[in-house]
């Protein structure tokens, strides 16, 4: 078997998010598709999609535990 060899050129990360969600409806309506390659772009699109997500919630300040202050500067968990 040949490997997958996908390019996505001119999709920006939010047409990749919505791609794989057009995909999730159809897998949850027909079923996974009987084709190899097809499971294989499914694949492909829903590992980006997971990267991508992955990436936007390191580079949120926001999400970053340990820069937050604790509630109450003498209620220390220890």
């Amino acid at each position: 078997m040949r490997g997958l060899n996908i390019t996505l050129p001119n999709l920006s990360d939010d047409d990749v998010i919505e791609l794989d969600m057009y995909i999730s409806c159809a897998v949850s309506q027909m079923g996974e598709p009987e084709s190899e390659k097809m499971r294989q772009f499914f694949d492909f699109i829903r590992q980006k999609r997971r990267e991508i997500e992955e990436d936007r919630w390191r580079s949120n300040p926001k999400n970053w535990g340990a820069c937050c202050k604790w509630p109450y500067e003498d209620d220390f968990p220890f």
